[in-house]
């Protein structure tokens, strides 16, 4: 099947409703609230929710925004908009088009992103590979959603059937504190730090821990007491198998983003690489009109086995997934990432577990490895009624593949060699 690319924005109400054929609009709105719960009980989470659920989250807004203006949000206002209006776009057009099996099979998956931590990312992510093919002038089968392979789609153009696993990996596969546990230590301690903040000035407070932020309940609060006592002494503590916590200071004036307004994640992560932990979970509390900002950092001296997480999910794909006889690629999407560790996989070390994957003994029929993100810049007609964009990705190809340098394969636009 094919299906335009473009998002008609005229189109939208029509599509919104079919959309709420597929699951109630009910079963759309309570998710959004279990997470505003959730949020209240820890603020901390709203930029980690609206990374993480996007389409859950930014569905309500808009279809609210329709209700009460009788518009939809322009996407020039938020990217997110874009991201939930071609996941909206995508979905009723591939949807009629299934068999009853694939119908059912596409309600389940809705369903158990609506209601379970791991949302609806996925299947999101299978919808955006598509437009790349789409794009790309492919012909589009989604065989796995239809039950007919272990690969979710089968990209036909001309005489090449390529296959295509599309693949969701957390950014804290491997990482020893977990961003959503650091989100949930940081605000256990935010009545201490809030003590801090009335001292003025720009303080640290830099927690290093032993090992991993584990999720029990004992360690938390051991490592909560622990940074506690240490911002209400006023006095670095260190606690054998809990943590050590190191209180300092800095010139607010020497970090000018600051001061600007709103922290900006650039700034948090010069004050952390200052405290030797640039790649640290990192936040800021502050009123930085009077001057007082007080930034948390937490890391731990075991390193970080992410690459080696990542390789390992894109390995069990590549060997399990895939027929054989056709080339196959596999499109990652990676998760959970704050920007300082999203440039830390970017700068090369994505590419060297590519290879290493690309070249492994019984992994031939690989044509190549395609980690995507969603658009960066969207195509947007100037009366402003369509828009499209096949968002950003890089891909690594298999220079041994018979098809490495075939133009039909010229997928992704952005997409340095081996």
């Amino acid at each position: 099947m094919r299906v335009s690319t473009t998002v008609e924005k005229n189109d939208l109400p029509d599509r919104f409703r079919e959309v709420f054929k597929i699951i109630p609009k009910d079963s759309w709105y309570r998710r959004p609230q279990v997470l505003a719960d959730r949020e209240r009980q820890n603020s901390l989470l709203k930029d980690y929710f609206d990374e993480r659920y996007t389409i859950e989250r930014s569905l309500v807004l808009a279809v609210t925004h329709w209700d009460q203006w009788g518009t939809f949000p322009s996407v020039t206002h938020s990217g997110r908009y874009y991201q939930l209006y071609q996941f909206v776009h995508v979905l009723t057009s591939i949807y009629p088009r299934l068999s009853l099996k694939g119908q059912s099979r596409v309600r389940g998956y809705l369903k158990d992103g609506l209601q379970s931590d791991n949302g609806l990312a996925a299947f999101a992510h299978e919808l955006a590979v598509a437009v790349h093919l789409w794009s790309a002038d492919f012909d589009v089968e989604f065989t796995d959603i239809e039950g007919h392979t272990r690969f979710d789609i089968l990209a036909r153009r001309g005489s090449i059937d390529l296959e295509v696993d599309c693949k969701t990996v957390s950014g804290d596969v491997g990482r020893q504190i977990h961003r959503r546990r650091a989100l949930e230590l940081f605000n256990r301690i935010r009545p201490a730090v809030s003590r801090l903040l009335e001292k003025g000035r720009g303080r640290t407070v830099d927690i290093v821990l032993p090992g991993a932020l584990h999720g029990a309940e004992p360690y938390m609060n051991a490592v909560t007491n622990v940074v506690s006592d240490a911002i209400l002494q006023d006095k670095s503590q260190s606690i054998a198998d809990v943590a050590d916590v190191c209180l300092g200071e800095f010139d607010l004036h020497d970090e000018p983003l600051l001061l600007a307004g709103a922290p900006t994640q650039q700034a948090l992560e010069n004050v952390a690489a200052r405290l030797g932990h640039p790649n640290s979970n990192v936040i800021c509390h502050g009123n930085l009109q009077q001057g007082a900002a007080v930034v948390v950092a937490a890391s731990s001296r075991k390193p970080d086995r992410v690459v080696d997480g990542i390789y390992r999910a894109m390995k069990a794909s590549a060997e399990g997934q895939f027929g054989g006889a056709n080339p196959a690629l596999l499109a990652i999407r990676i998760l959970d990432l704050t920007m300082a560790q999203l440039r830390e996989l970017t700068s090369g070390r994505l590419g060297a577990i590519s290879n290493r994957l690309l070249t492994g003994e019984h992994r031939a029929h690989l044509f190549g490895v395609a980690f995507l993100s969603p658009a960066d810049s969207l195509s947007v007609s100037p009366d402003g009624a369509s828009f499209s964009s096949q968002g950003m990705s890089l891909l690594f190809r298999n220079e041994q593949h018979p098809l490495s340098q075939d133009p039909r394969l010229a997928i992704f636009e952005r997409r340095p060699r081996r």
